[in-house]
């Protein structure tokens, strides 16, 4: 079925009769030969005429193939160069009288043809408009001509021959690749077009789905930061849908502190014009996520070389950070277990004299008390281990609660250290209202929150399901970031805010803790869960709180989120997921 319409698109009539014209050349080449211009002239005439008639047959019956065009290209090849030198044969005087029309033609003719060939390695016609005038007019002229009648029109056709060759080696210089059927240079402008406006559309579906299909996350924004263009990941990154996140500033997804580096680094590629190693920064997601990206940012530039904004690869390195700082802080806690254990024991002997023999001490001193006021009375001041009595009596009393409260401290760090490297699990199966537990929390500390600030606001969260949880320990996280929160007031004055919500896009309950303090610096941020760290030297922290908070925090599978501002204060975030199994 395939070789039979094959055969039927290659035997129509307008192929038949194009073919003719090849079969004509060598027949006319015989009678220029012999010197018969009669049979030349007839043959050449008929051959006009098939010219002429083959390309209309072919559009009128539908049969406009390429092999049609490549037929009739090397049919107007072969006629072309069989009629010039029959001419020279014929009517040498008059190919000499005409040699600057009869070269115009030949040279129009054979170097679009041959330029063609070079380029597509094939002969070629366009069949032009311009060439199907120009051939009519040079054919009926070179016939009229030949059969002894005027000139003028032969002479008259040849410049427009001439204009027809430029156009065809426009043409060729314009398509990349051969096409047979290109009526104006007009039309192989637009295929030209069409073809590079493919091209740029492939391309650009290449790079949607390289972009779609990376596991990084890529990104365009203006030069003031709003976002033009980016690809899927970059919304599964920050949890926002393509239409938000459209026309979005990036800083509205940064911290303050994040914000102002970010603006430091897009400053630097812009002034500088290179693009930056990668740096590390972190984003808050639409569900208050904190998540850490490494991001490379360079310039984009419009065609006259101006900066127009910025692109760039951001890769969440969410988990292999938090699993880093967890192989960080595992090895940090094997060191302290060990330190640990064996200092606990050290401490707490000696400490343990103190705090038996500090009552018994303080005894006896009400026990002789009564002797020395006596002599005092009967003898006036004295000195006593290097001071006068009158100033020891007052002071003793002091100097034993001071040993009693200091002892008592030295035996809560201990059990702090202990409870902080202990690695029993304990029950966190229970369901737990986070509500009661704040409830529960702020009756312990309320009278800190009394003394500490004038303007403490509580908002409980409605129809907040339970967790999995231990009540006890939750508690004592609420407590360590109240009390924190207090003592980061620098008066009465600031606020403190505390609220329970839901999250039910990952079906998660969030206890918030924002504070009015001073804040903590950027620089300090990433240690404030450290065993040891604290910003509160003066007051007597040993910053152990929020290391056993986010220890708590994590054994309920949930995370601590902290954003912070210098002079504005502190948000720590609680995340916790929902017991789903229960109604």
């Amino acid at each position: 079925m395939t070789s039979d319409a094959t055969e039927a698109e290659i035997l129509t009539l307008a192929n038949i009769m194009t073919s003719l014209r090849l079969v004509f050349t060598p027949l006319m080449l015989y009678f220029a030969w012999i010197g018969d211009p009669t049979l030349f002239i007839s043959l050449f005439a008929l051959s006009l005429v098939l010219g002429f008639t083959d390309g209309l047959i072919a559009r009128r019956l539908n049969q406009v193939t390429e092999l049609g065009g490549k037929l009739d290209s090397w049919g107007d090849f072969a006629t072309v160069i069989t009629v010039a030198l029959c001419a020279w044969w014929l009517w040498p005087e008059l190919v000499i009288q005409e040699a600057p029309f009869v070269i115009a033609v030949l040279v129009s003719y054979t170097v679009p043809v041959i330029l063609a060939f070079l380029k597509y390695g094939r002969l070629t016609s366009y069949q032009t408009w311009t060439t199907k005038l120009s051939l009519v007019l040079t054919s009926i002229g070179l016939l009229l001509a030949l059969m002894g009648g005027p000139q003028w029109l032969f002479e008259l056709a040849v410049p427009i021959l001439v204009f027809s060759g430029i156009e065809e080696i426009a043409i060729t210089t314009i398509l990349p690749q051969w096409q047979f059927k290109v009526p104006t240079i007009w039309h192989a402008i637009t295929i030209e077009r069409e073809r590079a406006k493919e091209e740029v559309m492939e391309s650009a579906e290449k790079l949607r789905t390289v972009l779609t299909n990376i596991e990084d996350g890529y990104f365009e924004v203006d030069l003031t930061g709003n976002l033009t263009f980016f690809n899927p990941i970059l919304c599964k990154y920050l949890g926002y849908t393509e239409a938000e996140l459209l026309g979005m500033n990036n800083q509205q997804f940064m911290t303050p502190e994040t914000a102002r580096e970010a603006y430091k680094v897009f400053n630097e590629v812009y002034r500088t014009g290179k693009p930056t190693q990668a740096f590390d920064w972190d984003v808050i997601t639409k569900d208050g996520e904190r998540r850490f990206v490494e991001t490379s940012v360079s310039l984009i530039r419009d065609s006259e070389g101006q900066p127009i904004g910025f692109r760039g690869i951001a890769r969440d390195t969410t988990e292999r950070k938090r699993a880093e700082e967890q192989l960080y802080h595992a090895s940090r806690m094997v060191a302290l277990g060990t330190l640990v254990s064996g200092v606990a024991h050290e401490i707490n002997n000696p400490n343990n004299f103190i705090m038996l023999n500090t009552p018994i001490l303080s005894e006896a001193w009400d026990s002789i008390l009564p002797i020395l006021e006596e002599y005092y009375e009967q003898n006036g001041d004295f000195i006593l281990g290097g001071m006068n009595y009158s100033e020891m009596r007052e002071n003793i009393p002091l100097l034993f609660s001071g040993i009693s409260d200091g002892s008592k401290r030295i035996k809560q760090i201990v059990e702090d250290l202990k409870s902080f490297v202990r690695k029993d699990i304990p029950d966190v199966t229970q369901p737990v209202d986070m509500n009661n537990v704040l409830k529960s929390a702020l009756s312990l500390v309320s009278n800190m929150v009394y003394k500490s600030t004038k303007h403490f606001s509580v908002r409980y969260g409605r129809n907040i399901p339970p967790i999995k949880g231990n009540f006890q320990r939750l508690e004592q996280v609420i407590i360590n970031l109240i009390q924190n929160a207090c003592q980061a007031l620098p008066n009465n004055r600031r606020a403190i805010r505390v609220s329970t919500s839901i999250y039910e896009e990952n079906g998660s309950v969030v206890l918030r803790v924002k504070d009015q303090g001073k804040g903590i610096p950027s620089e300090s941020l990433p240690h404030i869960t450290d065993p040891f760290f604290t910003t509160k030297q003066d007051s007597g922290g040993v910053g152990l709180g929020l290391s056993i908070s986010e220890r708590i925090v994590e054994e309920h599978g949930g995370r601590m989120i902290f954003t912070s501002e210098v002079g504005e204060g502190t948000q720590v975030e609680v995340i916790l997921p929902i017991d789903n199994n229960r109604q």
